[in-house]
């Protein structure tokens, strides 16, 4: 799947791009469909729901954010786009990068190009905390300064966000349904913003960053390699005391309509 400029998702078959073909020497890959209703303006971040096991498989539901302020998600097995859809979130921000947490997969985090940051169960369209802006909060807590949130990523156990600021300091905190708290600070590693990571399964963290460095962290090593916080770390608190809001929500099917299916 591939977010377009005009609120488009577009769905190809990437195993086309190993046939051969004696008539050219480039090939692309085949257009299965497109999603051109749900968003209207440039979508910025296509992911399909991890599969429960984190084997690396996916589910066929998509979730799609963008510059319009609004997540989607689409059961993509349906066969056109007025059934695929599922459920609609006003963030009310544009956004920058989305994501799926939890047990089965049931819960969303949403990270805006204003650098905030808010958790939603997709399902139900229950925006579970809206954290705001919290850099200030989250580079007290770890002792440095916090310019921008980097991402998320969900172990089967616990959320976790990267956060840095432009020197190359990062760090990491677990976040629960109403607080954010510390648990790692990485630093001596980049020298310029981190813009990327990958965790793997064995604790170890692969960031990337604008000095063209590539650093892997053990976050159960010594301090050297990442520097751990202790248990009694600052809890940074979220902002949001209200009960969940619900805005946006599932999609009812009431009526057909024509158009391409991906799958």
């Amino acid at each position: 799947a591939v977010g377009g400029s005009r609120g488009l998702v577009h769905f190809f078959d990437l195993r086309s791009l190993g046939a051969s073909d004696s008539t050219t020497s480039t090939c692309s890959p085949n257009l299965l469909g497109t999603y051109e209703d749900a968003h209207t303006e440039e979508v910025t971040k296509v992911r399909f729901q991890p599969a429960p096991d984190l084997s690396g498989a996916t589910t066929n539901t998509l979730v799609t954010a963008s510059e319009d302020g609004l997540v989607c998600t689409f059961d993509t097995s349906k066969p056109n786009e007025e059934e695929a859809l599922s459920s609609v979130l006003n963030v009310g921000t544009p956004l920058r990068d989305v994501g799926s947490f939890g047990p089965n997969g049931e819960g969303l985090y949403c990270l805006t190009g204003s650098e905030t940051m808010s958790v939603w169960h997709h399902d139900s369209a229950q925006r579970i905390c809206d954290f705001g802006d919290v850099r200030a909060q989250l580079g007290g807590s770890a002792g440095m300064s916090i310019d921008y949130l980097v991402g998320c990523n969900w172990d089967g156990n616990e959320l976790s966000l990267l956060a840095g600021n432009s020197d190359g300091g990062a760090a990491i905190y677990r976040v629960d349904a109403g607080s954010i708290a510390l648990t790692h600070t990485l630093v001596g590693g980049h020298r310029g913003c981190v813009r990327g990571f990958v965790a793997t399964r064995q604790r170890h963290w692969i960031t990337g960053g604008e000095d063209a460095r590539l650093c892997e962290w053990n976050l159960d090593g010594p301090q050297a390699a990442a520097s751990a916080v202790a248990s009694a770390a600052p809890r940074v608190r979220s902002t949001a005391s209200n009960p969940p809001e619900r805005r946006g929500g599932p999609i009812k099917h009431t009526r057909k309509k024509n158009s391409n299916a991906p799958y």
